[in-house]
């Protein structure tokens, strides 16, 4: 019999092996912050719903109207024209009950919002701002 001198043997195959295991070992110790992704993931969540309905509104020409309840984890959406009559649950969060509510209720017309308003909230015990501007309608989520 001729020896294979290509091959590894026992003892390198067990040291590469032993070599791998290590490095993968030390890359499973990557810090995530599943909390963190959790609040990111839900605040994305919900301005890209508010932005849908911003949308629809623009598409539409019709008013839709967010209504933002002080310490309920519901917001309100309702359009009588377009038949439109849900809500969105925020998970694992709440809308501050010191907002006024004066500012609870944001309609879309077209491309406007009838008033500029910030609506705070929270999320896992941590505050967020949702920021209403009358110029074009931008929306924007602020940490507090």
């Amino acid at each position: 019999m001729q020896k294979a001198d290509s091959a590894f043997s026992y003892i390198e195959m067990l040291l590469i092996i032993l070599i791998m295991l290590i490095m993968i070992h030390v890359v499973s110790y990557h810090s995530f912050d599943t909390k963190k992704a959790a609040v990111a993931e839900s605040n994305q969540e919900f301005l890209s719903v508010i932005t849908y309905y911003q949308t629809l509104a623009m598409s539409s020409g019709q008013s839709i109207t967010l209504s933002f309840l002080p310490g309920s984890e519901d917001v309100l959406i309702e359009s009588q024209k377009l038949g439109i009559d849900t809500k969105y649950h925020l998970h694992n969060g709440y809308i501050y009950r010191g907002n006024s509510i004066y500012n609870s209720e944001i309609t879309f017309r077209g491309d406007t919002i009838n008033r500029g308003a910030t609506i705070t909230y929270f999320i896992n015990q941590q505050r967020f701002e949702l920021v209403f501007q009358l110029v074009r309608g931008r929306i924007r989520i602020e940490s507090k």
